[in-house]
């Protein structure tokens, strides 16, 4: 089975050209031991590491802004700029 299937992979999903489909624009994905297996990497104790990673799509999340907030940046409700100028 797959990691969708095992409840490994998440994704922030966003409707960017429709409601239906909507666009992953983040994703995490939980490797379990697999890599720790395959590098032999482990802790003191023995046990085979765990691993996992994000990934975020830059072009999707500026996608589903402009499709949600308009080309304007300057526009967009406040909120949204706030958390985004003061990164």
């Amino acid at each position: 089975s797959n990691q969708r299937d095992q409840g490994l992979k998440f994704e922030l999903l966003i409707p960017v050209t429709s409601i239906e489909k909507p666009t992953a624009c983040l994703s995490f994905n939980y490797h379990q031991d697999h890599f720790g297996q395959t590098w032999g990497l482990k802790f003191a104790d023995g046990e085979f590491c765990h691993s996992a990673c994000v990934g975020f799509g830059l072009e999707r999340v500026a996608l589903a802004l402009f499709r949600h907030h308009g080309p304007d940046a300057e526009a967009w409700p406040a909120p949204v700029r706030d958390v985004l100028w003061s990164v």
